[in-house]
């Protein structure tokens, strides 16, 4: 559901570079009108409306208001353009902007209309029984679109372009297509792409659609299609197992038959998921066809109930609920293992689970997952909001079915833990007012970032925090949740994301975005400037400001996600801003990249050095060429070969150079000709713009980048053989 989710905001973020043209949204979506052009026994498809039926809907949410923000967009167009300086060569740059603007410009004009992409059964000689198959509904975009194919095809050349019969149609087609049966055309307003399809089945309907939409899409509501995806597993595995029978391979899916078997995979249906907008807000529902009696890792769900957040306090930022029975997965993958290779991967997992069992001194599936009831109540809280815990944090309570299991077994696990990890973890208790353990797993890293592991024990359930003060004060919520102090159910932003919640739910996880959001952009403007100076070492100049979204952020609604079961399957919905997916992780990557930045600056060095060495190596060649025409004599000077060896000038220029130096990139011994030793030096960079070491060709044309210590050994080496005076050698940093 999250990749759903994930893939869907990278169509959107396309959708809304691309532009927006008004108009109205049809009943069915753009998306359901394309299925009616679409072949029959499509197994898969993944499609989009378009940002001509979806420009409205885009422009109203929180994503679609930021990419439209003049901060922002002047922010992006900072940032293309500082990229754009750095890209290749700098008499390349313009070709390669060039390039990107093209590529650009045709993706934005493929996602204004209706694509939809998949696979279908068919009848083929090599290959998979399957075709894959492109649909786009060009409207009123044709001649654009028509254009825009011209110019691909041109690049592609003419001599290369044939065309071929697929059924009653002419299509275009590589002439050299016998490995991947590939053609291209139009029918009418439809653009088809098709790839194995000698019969033409992905053609069947375009000249005469279907008089309504399929019914692929109907388990789930939909809103405008921004996303939609459409899988049918039963059908795929059957595909499969026809291409491995005819491939003689069908012994190689006994396993996976098998494995899917135990782990009840084999039993799913279809899939359907749906991403639109209503609304501000991002909604997307998800249908997975898993009939009862269900088996395997899908057993193990559990319904929730969402009282259980009431132990949540009011103040968290994140909370979520599940019910799984951990036990039953473990038992699952071992019968799993058991089934797939009985006698010899299934007993060295026994082995090596008995013998780590053993050195810890605690049973796994018969202690700490016996011990656990299912139940599991996660939830987040905000820095800067409570004096015990400036740095917020995490806290978890677990439903206990042994609990007395559960303590010793956790005990002796981290003093174990504690006497491997030889000082890194130290592992402690301390008692509180009520005569309750708390055990505390401290960490030296950790703790520098207030993040201290501590759980204690509290009737049936186990609480745990990411720090000491956060435990605490989820042991009273647990201790005493009828003290009249409120919870997140109390919220008025989690009473408005959770009404109509269904019944039989598996999970519910509710989030405030504006608040997490807001602590996001507050940990991004700390690590920004890292970023930035890290990016100037780089030779890249980002901007010191981030954007001002206070404006968009203070209409944020909260979100709310939840799955539940019926008896056809497995049920899942999504409304909020999206962006607590897309974002999460953000700082971390902002401080990644100011931590990573200097080691571009170092691979781009690298990539210039290994540049030079090619100069140097073309010299070298040069070279030979100029002293087979004089007589075994190398050249007086480097730019001889220029005039004299069809040597490319630019090849006498380092990029390791820097600007404002003003002596040559290579410095050149001249006076030698090819019978001397092979291993005298020719000509090398020149050591006043290098620091660790220097690019140096030799006598046999071969090239070595080498140390100050051991460069200077060779050149006097070379010097002596020539009866000459060595000249004074002196790096950069010298």
């Amino acid at each position: 559901m999250n990749g759903l989710r994930r893939l869907s905001w990278i169509c959107l973020s396309l959708l809304v570079v691309a532009g927006f043209v008004v108009t109205d949204v049809a009943a069915a979506s753009a998306v359901e009108e394309l299925t009616r052009v679409m072949p029959d026994d499509t197994v898969y498809f993944i499609a989009t409306s378009g940002c001509d039926a979806l420009k409205d809907e885009c422009a109203k949410t929180i994503f679609g208001r930021m990419c439209s923000d003049p901060q922002v967009t002047s922010f992006v167009t900072q940032i293309k353009n500082e990229l754009m300086t750095k890209v290749g060569h700098e008499d390349e740059r313009a070709e390669v902007a060039q390039m990107v603007q093209m590529a650009i410009g045709y993706g934005q004009l493929l996602l204004k209309r209706p694509i939809l992409i998949g696979a279908a059964r068919a009848e083929t000689v090599e290959g998979p029984p399957a075709c894959f198959f492109g649909i786009l509904d060009a409207g009123d975009r044709k001649p654009e679109l028509e254009a825009a194919l011209a110019q691909v095809e041109a690049m592609i050349g003419e001599d290369e372009i044939g065309q071929i019969d697929v059924g009653a149609l002419k299509m275009h087609s590589l002439k050299d297509n016998d490995d991947v049966p590939l053609y291209w055309g139009w029918v009418g307003n439809y653009l088809i792409v098709g790839v194995n399809d000698q019969q033409g089945v992905a053609t069947k309907y375009l000249a005469s659609p279907r008089a309504t939409p399929t019914d692929h899409l109907k388990k789930v509501p939909g809103h405008g299609d921004v996303l939609a995806v459409y899988e049918d597993l039963q059908q795929i595995w059957q595909i499969v197992q026809s291409f491995a029978f005819r491939e003689g391979g069908q012994d190689d899916l006994i396993p996976i038959k098998l494995a899917l078997d135990e782990l009840g995979v084999s039993k799913i249906g279809t899939i359907v998921g749906r991403v639109g907008i209503s609304g501000t807000d991002l909604v997307s529902d998800s249908f997975a066809q898993v009939p009862e009696p269900r088996t395997g890792l899908f057993a193990a769900f559990k319904p929730v109930d969402p009282a259980m957040l009431g132990v949540v306090d009011a103040q968290a930022v994140t909370a979520g609920v599940v019910n799984v029975d951990l036990g039953h997965i473990y038992d699952t993958i071992m019968k799993t293992v058991k089934a797939v290779s009985p006698d010899e991967g299934y007993p060295e997992v026994q082995e090596g689970l008995a013998e780590l069992e053993s050195e810890v001194g605690i049973q796994l599936r018969d202690g700490l997952l016996q011990s656990l009831a299912g139940p599991v109540v996660l939830y987040s809280l905000p820095a800067g909001r409570m004096p015990e815990a400036p740095m917020g944090g995490l806290v978890a309570m677990l439903k206990l079915r042994d609990a007395a299991l559960f303590e010793k077994t956790m005990a002796t696990l981290g003093a174990f833990v504690s006497e491997k990890a030889e000082g890194m973890l130290q592992v402690g208790s301390q008692t509180d007012e009520q005569g309750r353990t708390i055990h505390v797993w401290a960490s030296p890293v950790l703790a520098f970032a207030q993040v201290m592991p501590t759980w204690s024990v509290v009737g049936d359930q186990v609480v745990i925090g990411s720090n000491t003060a956060l435990c605490t004060m989820g042991i009273k919520r647990v201790a005493s949740p009828s003290q009249g102090v409120s919870s997140l159910l109390d919220t008025e932003g989690y009473k408005k994301a959770t009404t109509d919640l269904p019944a039989n739910l598996l999970s519910l996880s509710y989030i405030d975005s504006q608040a997490q959001f807001t602590q996001m952009m507050m940990q991004l403007r700390q690590v920004w400037p890292l970023a930035t100076m890290g990016a100037m070492k780089a030779g890249i100049k980002l901007p010191v400001m981030l954007p001002d979204l206070g404006a968009i952020i203070k209409d944020m609604q909260p979100a709310c996600e939840y799955g539940y079961a019926r008896p056809d399957g497995f049920y899942s919905h999504y409304r909020g801003t999206g962006l607590e997916v897309s974002l999460r992780g953000v700082a971390g990557g902002a401080l990644a990249a100011g931590v990573l930045m200097p080691s571009l600056a170092r691979t781009r060095q690298l990539a210039f050095r290994m540049t030079s060495g090619t100069n140097l190596s073309s010299i070298g060649k040069a070279c030979l060429i100029y002293a087979n025409d004089h007589e075994d004599e190398l050249p007086p000077n480097l730019e001889a070969l220029v005039t004299e060896a069809e040597l490319p000038a630019q090849c006498l220029e380092s990029k390791r150079k820097p600007a404002d130096f003003d002596g040559p990139s290579y410095v050149y011994i001249a006076g030698q000709t090819t019978a001397m030793y092979p291993g005298n030096i020719v000509a090398y960079e020149d050591t006043r713009y290098c620091t660790e070491g220097v690019n140096v060709l030799f006598l046999d044309s071969h090239v070595e980048f080498m140390k100050p210590g051991q460069f200077r050994q060779e050149l006097k080496a070379t010097y002596e053989r020539l009866g000459r005076e060595m000249p004074e050698i002196r790096f950069r940093d010298e």
